[in-house]
């Protein structure tokens, strides 16, 4: 294949790969609420998010790093074997949670199902990973189109048949556990180097370098989930499912996004490694006009059609509840600025600076969910998601600028 056949290849199944993984969630609510109401959509999408939480802690964020080492600084080995102890880590927890945690066994139940999915998950990423390293980002695309494909077949045929949200989940267990065993290793089978052993002699210098992003997308993801977690102490299950249901038309705005900077982030790294400052910052500049673009029209979609089409589609009135909406996309567009500062700090390998502005961002979300919660319901909800984005955002910008600028004067002393 010749390099303008990969290129494209590569944006066409990332985009098509991105667009799936995407709407897993969405439509998995769409069916679960459609199928067994809105209490059963309340436990699904509290589970589903706190595997989501514990999904990241199982791939302690190497793919940022794994993605980018374009010279090859880490073994598949070392990044295989990382991610091994770092899904028993995961289970570990996941299984003390649910023993612990307060709730009826049902909801404990799904949570650790999904929580399982997500290891598995985890361990598919660190496949991704290379696959995107070594420029194939086509690979992981097509693993994850099939995958997501079938799964969501297979849960909505199960929980269709059994009326029961457990079975349903335990199929999306199965389908992923089969992907990882046989079209995924398919794949992986075609670089040889990337060899599947137990390597322990760069673990360390590896994990110093994925801790600090890794701490950043865990309290980010506390961020995200801190509303839900007041919601479910102070409200009801039924508010956990409409709350989430106005949060689907979000990860719209970040699905576009990632179409355009996921296949450039190797580029990218490329023009940080060659002190391209000028081409770097120019790029980067674009992507964040494109954000901002994909985010006026997703907010002008959402006026005119967001609530009657959620309405529809989950079959709940959310006529009342506008407003909530548009601060939604506003998130979203929020969202989709760090994801891509977070990666632009990633490949100028800064990291260590967010060990700072993760956690002044989760002291905001700890200290407003539960009061604004309380005060307004999902209004005060989407209020301090929002404040605690704009703290979070702002301390990104001032990190790469700070590393772009510090980039340019030792280029130039040079």
């Amino acid at each position: 294949m010749g390099a303008n056949d990969r290129t494209r290849a590569n944006y066409l199944w990332n985009m098509i790969g991105s667009i799936f993984e995407s709407m897993l969630s969405i439509v998995l609510l769409i069916v679960v609420n459609r199928m067994v109401g809105e209490v059963a959509g309340g436990v699904f999408t509290l589970a589903f998010s706190h595997s989501q939480l514990m999904y990241y802690l199982a791939t302690l964020e190497t793919r940022p790093i794994q993605s980018t080492d374009v010279e090859q600084k880490y073994s598949f080995a070392s990044y295989f074997t990382l991610r091994g102890l770092s899904c028993a880590m995961m289970l570990v927890l996941s299984i003390a949670y649910v023993l612990f945690m307060d709730g009826d066994p049902f909801k404990k139940r799904v949570i650790l199902y999904l929580c399982l999915y997500r290891m598995v998950e985890a361990l598919l990423d660190v496949f991704a990973a290379m696959f995107q390293q070594h420029d194939r980002i086509e690979y992981s695309g097509k693993v994850s189109t099939l995958r997501i494909t079938v799964s969501l077949v297979l849960f909505t045929a199960v929980l269709w048949i059994t009326k029961n949200l457990e079975w349903a989940c335990i199929a999306l267990l199965l389908v992923t556990v089969v992907t990882l065993f046989t079209y995924n290793l398919d794949k992986w089978r075609e670089f040889p180097d990337a060899t599947i052993s137990f390597e322990t002699s760069q673990l360390r210098s590896l994990l110093i370098a994925c801790f600090p992003l890794f701490l950043s997308v865990f309290v980010m993801l506390y961020i995200s989930n801190a509303p839900k977690y007041a919601i479910d102490r102070y409200c009801t299950d039924v508010v956990q499912n409409r709350y989430s249901i106005l949060f689907m038309p979000a990860f719209v705005i970040n699905l576009f996004s990632q179409f355009f900077f996921r296949p450039l982030l190797a580029p990218m790294a490329s023009l940080w490694s060659h002190n391209d400052m000028g081409s770097f910052s120019r790029k980067l500049g674009t992507l964040l006009g494109e954000i901002a673009a994909i985010t006026a029209v997703c907010l002008a979609g959402a006026w005119l059609l967001g609530i009657p089409v959620l309405s529809v589609v989950y079959h709940v009135d959310l006529s009342n509840d506008k407003d909530v909406l548009m601060w939604v996309m506003i998130y979203g567009g929020l969202n989709a600025v760090n994801i891509l500062l977070y990666n632009m700090v990633a490949v100028a390998r800064v990291q260590k600076w967010l060990l700072a502005s993760y956690p002044i961002a989760a002291a905001v979300a700890f200290v407003l969910s539960p009061l604004l919660v309380q005060a307004s319901g999902m209004r005060g909800a989407i209020a301090a998601s929002i404040s605690s984005m704009v703290v979070l955002d702002l301390s990104l910008v001032i990190i790469l600028a700070v590393a772009i600028s510090g980039k340019k004067k030792r280029t130039s002393s040079v």
